[in-house]
């Protein structure tokens, strides 16, 4: 039923793609999808170690060897992420990533995991430099390395004009942005090593490419899949996935559709994240605030008599 007291429903709807995906690849589609825009303040979106436990249900009843996965994120913990991908690459030899919106920053690094990425001509990849409290860290080296060489160059007499820059960072944040530079490299590289097959020249391009904050400018900058494919990931354009005797666009289409009615519900509830497959598998986070009713008045217990005021 599509239908609820005259009115469309939503998961019913998405259930019946994610059906008629599954109908056309022969794989378990898990879908797990965040809120990308107009998100207040505070709402916990990014990828996260909550989210093991999504996965462990969204995989907990598959029993094929392959598995697709349908991806909407602006990025989080890579910490998390590597957890994430740890979980999969247990349980499955060949790993698809579906995009038809974003998979930025930790969520393109978890696609690099992949054995193959399907792109929608509006998904999109991001850069992977990583960012320390919202600033990238490329940025925080970078103004530090040209402090160094304007006392270098002007002399100690120059330090009084930059006092106010350094008096911002303690020192011990060089050395978080540069582990955190380490990790997101020794990710990529093993991920596109050991999953995408590439070689070592292959893997360099494509991480100096996704890492170069010179390039992008902007952490939240997109890189399309033409982009991406050009750079060496192992992408395959949406419209050329069909079920043989199927129309090519067939695919495409529900692939674009499942991602509008994710932001169409996204819009019309209070859902910031869902876990969704055909297995009956669908919960998610919301920000409604949980209401607990207190009793007024609680029932006397010889064992622990209420005192008396």
């Amino acid at each position: 039923m599509l239908t609820s007291q005259g009115k469309i429903n939503p998961f019913a709807l998405r259930l019946q793609t994610i059906k008629a995906i599954e109908n056309i690849t022969q794989n378990p589609l898990i879908c797990y999808v965040s809120k990308t825009s107009n998100v207040p303040r505070g709402i916990p979106v990014s990828i996260d170690e909550e989210d093991i436990i999504g996965f462990s249900d969204l995989i907990a009843k598959t029993s094929s060897e392959k598995i697709d996965v349908f991806l909407i994120s602006n990025g989080g913990s890579p910490e998390a992420a590597e957890r994430i991908i740890k979980l999969l690459r247990k349980k499955y030899n060949y790993i698809r990533f579906l995009l038809a919106g974003n998979a930025y920053s930790a969520a393109t690094m978890m696609c690099f995991a992949a054995d193959e990425i399907i792109m929608h001509c509006q998904g999109t990849l991001g850069p992977i430099d990583p960012q320390i409290g919202g600033i990238p860290a490329h940025a925080i080296l970078e103004s530090f390395e040209a402090v160094q060489k304007r006392l270098k160059d002007e002399g100690p007499a120059s330090l009084t004009a930059y006092m106010p820059l350094i008096a911002k960072y303690d020192l011990h944040l060089l050395n978080l942005c540069q582990k955190a530079q380490q990790l997101s490299i020794e990710l990529a590289t093993q991920y596109l090593r050991q999953y995408m097959k590439k070689d070592e020249e292959s893997i360099k391009n494509i991480t100096d490419f996704f890492m170069n904050h010179e390039t992008h400018k902007s952490h939240g900058r997109s890189i399309d899949r033409e982009s991406a494919k050009e750079k060496g990931l192992n992408i395959t354009f949406s419209e050329d996935i069909h079920k043989s005797g199927d129309e090519p666009e067939n695919f495409n289409e529900l692939l674009l559709s499942l991602f509008n009615q994710y932001q169409f519900f996204f819009s019309i509830s209070s859902f910031f994240k869902l876990y969704e497959n055909s297995g009956g598998i669908n919960w998610g986070k919301n920000i409604s605030p949980q209401q607990i009713q207190i009793p007024l008045q609680l029932p006397n217990n010889p064992q622990f008599p209420i005192p008396k005021p």
